[in-house]
C-alpha cells in the first residue's frame, strides 16, 4: 500500500470512528432520557398513592428541611423542664428550652406539613442527651443547650426532646411519607462543665456556695469563680477523661494551640 492509499484509509477510519462515537453518544443519551422519564412516571405513581418508594429517592434532587427540634413544635408538654431545667432569671428567655420535641415533629408530618412543602428529607438537630445545667458565655450569655451541641451522652436521647420510642415513631412516620431523616451530630466538642452537672456527676471541684448562685445567678465572672480549674486532678478524672478531650484542667492534655488540635474554648 502506497502513502496515498494509506492516507485515504486513515481518513476513512477516522470518519467511521467519529460516526460510531456519535451514534454511541446518541444511544446513551436516549437511554438516559428514557430512564429519567421512567423514574418520573414511577415518582408520579408513587406520589398519587401517598407513598414514595426508596427506588425513587435521589439525594441529587432532595428538598431538605433543617429544623431545630426544640423550636419547632411542642407535641408532648410532659417532657418540658426535663432534668429540672429552669428558666434563667437573667436577661431574656431566648436561650432556654422552649418545648419542641419528636412528638411535635411526628404530629406535623402526619398533618402533611412537609408533604405540602414538597420536603423529602428532614435534617434534624442533634437529638442526643445534653448537659443538664446552663452555662454562661461572654457578655453574660446564660444559656441551655437547646440546640443539641453540648452532648452529655451520645447513646441517649435528651428527655426534653423525647424518648427513644418517640424518636423511632417519628422516623417510621417520616418514612411512611417518603421522608428521610438526617441526623446532625457534633463530634469536635462535647458538653461543657455546668455547675449542675459537676455536682450531679461528681466531677471537678466546686465551692460550697455554687448552688445558691446557680439558682439565683448574676454575672459571668462569678459563675466561673465557683469552679476550681487549677486543682483536683482525681475529681476531674470523673469527667470525660483525657482520652476523650483536651482541656486546661488538671490531668488533661493542655491545648496545643494549632488549628487542628486546639480547644473549642
Amino acid at each position: 500500500m502506497n502513502n496515498s492509499q494509506n492516507s485515504k484509509l486513515k481518513r476513512v477510519m477516522c470518519c467511521l470512528l467519529s460516526a460510531l462515537t456519535m451514534l454511541s453518544g446518541t444511544a446513551v443519551a436516549g437511554t438516559a432520557m428514557t430512564t429519567t422519564a421512567s423514574a418520573a412516571e414511577v415518582q408520579t405513581e408513587s406520589s398519587s398513592a401517598g407513598e414514595v418508594t426508596p427506588a425513587t429517592f435521589s439525594w441529587d434532587n432532595a428538598t431538605v428541611y433543617f429544623l431545630l427540634t426544640d423550636r419547632f413544635e411542642n407535641g408532648n408538654t410532659s417532657n418540658d423542664n426535663a432534668y429540672g431545667r429552669q428558666d434563667i432569671n437573667v436577661g431574656d428567655q431566648r436561650a432556654t428550652f422552649h418545648g419542641g420535641d419528636f412528638a411535635g415533629i411526628t404530629k406535623k408530618i402526619n398533618e402533611g406539613y412537609f408533604d405540602d412543602l414538597g420536603v423529602n428529607a428532614i435534617w434534624l438537630s442533634a437529638p442526643y442527651e445534653q448537659i443538664h445545667g446552663y452555662i454562661v458565655g461572654g457578655s453574660n450569655y446564660f444559656h441551655y443547650s437547646y440546640h443539641g451541641y453540648y452532648v452529655l451522652d451520645y447513646t441517649e436521647t435528651d428527655a426534653a426532646f423525647g424518648t427513644k420510642e418517640e424518636f423511632r415513631t417519628m422516623v417510621d412516620t417520616a418514612h411512611e411519607h417518603g421522608i428521610r431523616i438526617v441526623l446532625d451530630i457534633v463530634m469536635n466538642h462535647v458538653g461543657y462543665n455546668s455547675l449542675l452537672d459537676m455536682s450531679d456527676y461528681n466531677f471537678g471541684v466546686l465551692d460550697s456556695t455554687w448552688e445558691s448562685y446557680y439558682r439565683n445567678p448574676s454575672g459571668t465572672a462569678e459563675y466561673h469563680n465557683h469552679i476550681d480549674y487549677k486543682s483536683g486532678q482525681s475529681q476531674w478524672a470523673n469527667w470525660w477523661g483525657p482520652d476523650w478531650i483536651r482541656c486546661g484542667v488538671p490531668g488533661y492534655t493542655e491545648e496545643p494551640g494549632n488549628d487542628i488540635t486546639r480547644c473549642l474554648e
